[in-house]
């Protein structure tokens, strides 16, 4: 089994969703596999308390990387101030060769947590969040 980075685990969060991935539910799908995957330090992301819960300064630049080499495409969403995210045909070649060396638990917990995100709103997705994990609401400016 191969030792998979963090963008690997972004990039496979992409694998097989049925709908495009906004910021929010990105940042909130890689803090639930951090807490939950068992996976080593150097295949998550560290998070902090931020604007709307558990925040990841790392997932940006990832995402604007993957964007960059052709893996993710982005489209602009009318009502919101970031675009959503969605695997290319390039991205899916190479997720299929990722998926490959990538611990079967791991990515099915995954792409549960990914489906757990894009089934909830955003309001009803961050109480969520905060209620299983209040630590990381203290500097929230959402108040539901």
């Amino acid at each position: 089994m191969a030792n998979l980075s963090r963008r690997d685990w972004l990039m496979l969060l992409f694998d097989g969703a049925d709908r495009p991935l906004d910021r929010v539910r990105i940042q909130k799908a890689m803090f639930l596999f951090s807490e939950r995957s068992k996976a080593p330090a150097e295949q998550k992301y560290s998070f902090q308390p931020y604007n709307y819960g558990p925040f990841s300064f790392e997932i940006y630049p990832d995402l604007d990387w993957l964007f960059e080499q052709g893996i993710v495409e982005q489209a602009p969403v009318p009502w919101m101030s970031s675009p959503v995210y969605s695997l290319t045909k390039k991205g899916r070649e190479a997720v299929e060769q990722v998926r490959k060396v990538a611990d079967a638990g791991r990515l099915t917990l995954l792409h549960r947590l990914r489906d757990f995100v894009l089934a909830r709103t955003f309001n009803s997705l961050l109480k969520e969040i905060y209620r299983l994990y209040p630590e990381f609401a203290k500097n929230s400016v959402f108040k539901s």
